[in-house]
């Protein structure tokens, strides 16, 4: 029964190897499937990875096409403005870049890069006590829910309720977004089977710098203790830099084994077109020593806003390493360097230091790790 089994598997080989056109050999054990290698590879991502084949396979073959994207996770430095005195320092925070592109048949490709950033956000921060603190009415001096949170008349502090203040001065605050547009061309191979990829685009950049003041102060002008008038100011600088810039580029990476390791570097230049606005803005209180508590002086605001342009030119270079863990599935991590020579504008709110800083450099190191898809 055995041997009138084995023969009748046997017949099916034989007949399914006729019929998809492979050959059997005595010492080849048979599979019913085809290998995974034999397979067309399109749309297969996620199709464990074959470190031999990927050893035989020439830098050529091995490099991807088609299309292709990234994430990557940056942990991200920015220096001080010079109106601070400590250019030299560097305030960490988070920030994300995504990639795009396709690379075809004839070597061609096209490239798109998004990054942002939404820091850094360093402030000196300082609870202030307040002198004193108004009668409080329950029916007159809470307003409705605003988003389900309970609103007092007292704009100075209408979530703590404590009858402090929080006086903020800014040290290092801004954000930065970026966006990429560049076509690339895949050269020959070196001889060690590197391979170089320039590129030539267009880029966009913009980085907003913020500069914040409070002020709590009370004065007394009678002779009783108590103060009079209290109030609270904060004056607020916004400083656009909006640059639109041509750049030139390349990519160069190489392969062993699982691993793949790049190095891309971009030189820009352009022009920053600027502006600033400033803000004033005073919440204050009247104390007229009455049961009624205080008469609220309604908040008062001054703005005023100007406009500039620099040129501007930087340099982005970027270097990393990557672990395949499947066919065109790989996780990576590495570092870059973000530096803008000249053209920033970081203004500082009257007072508190030199609102005409148009030309300052801009120096942004990070740390990056991330993943790619079938590049």
């Amino acid at each position: 029964m055995a041997d009138a089994a084995r023969r009748t598997l046997q017949a099916l080989s034989f007949s399914a190897c006729v019929w998809t056109g492979t050959a059997v050999h005595a010492d080849q054990p048979f599979h019913p499937f085809a290998e995974s290698m034999d397979v067309d590879p399109d749309y297969q991502w996620f199709a464990p990875a074959d470190v031999e084949e990927l050893e035989e396979l020439s830098a050529r073959k091995r490099a991807n096409r088609g299309w292709f994207v990234t994430y990557d996770r940056l942990h991200i430095g920015f220096d001080r403005p010079d109106i601070q005195g400590q250019s030299s320092h560097i305030d960490m925070t988070w920030g994300n870049r995504w990639d795009l592109g396709f690379m075809g048949d004839s070597d061609k490709g096209v490239l798109f890069s998004f990054t942002h950033v939404s820091g850094p956000n360093v402030y000196l921060d300082t609870r202030i006590a307040r002198t004193v603190q108004p009668d409080f009415d329950e029916e007159d001096d809470i307003l409705p829910p605003l988003f389900g949170l309970i609103r007092t008349r007292f704009p100075f502090d209408p979530f703590y309720g404590d009858g402090s203040i929080l006086e903020r001065q800014s040290l290092n605050v801004g954000t930065l977004s970026s966006f990429e547009m560049n076509r690339t061309w895949r050269l020959e191979p070196y001889r060690y089977g590197g391979i170089l990829e320039p590129m030539i685009g267009f880029r966009y950049l913009e980085f907003n710098d913020y500069a914040v003041n409070d002020d709590y102060f009370w004065l007394n002008i009678d002779i009783d203790p108590d103060p009079e008038f209290e109030a609270f100011t904060r004056q607020r600088t916004r400083t656009d830099n909006r640059m639109v810039t041509g750049q030139l580029g390349y990519r160069y990476f190489s392969s062993l084994k699982r691993m793949t390791f790049a190095q891309e570097t971009r030189v820009f230049a352009g022009q920053n077109f600027q502006s600033q606005g400033f803000e004033s803005r005073t919440h204050g209180y009247d104390i007229d020593g009455t049961t009624d508590g205080a008469n609220i002086i309604l908040p008062t605001t001054v703005y005023a806003g100007r406009d500039n342009s620099e040129f501007v030119i930087g340099l982005d270079a970027r270097i990393e390493a990557a672990l395949q863990l499947t066919k065109t599935f790989n996780v990576r991590a590495g570092g870059q360097m973000l530096y803008i020579g000249r053209g920033i504008w970081r203004g500082a709110n009257p007072g508190f230091g030199n609102q005409n800083l148009t030309d300052q450099a801009l120096i942004s190191p990070a740390f990056t790790f991330g993943a790619t898809l079938n590049r």
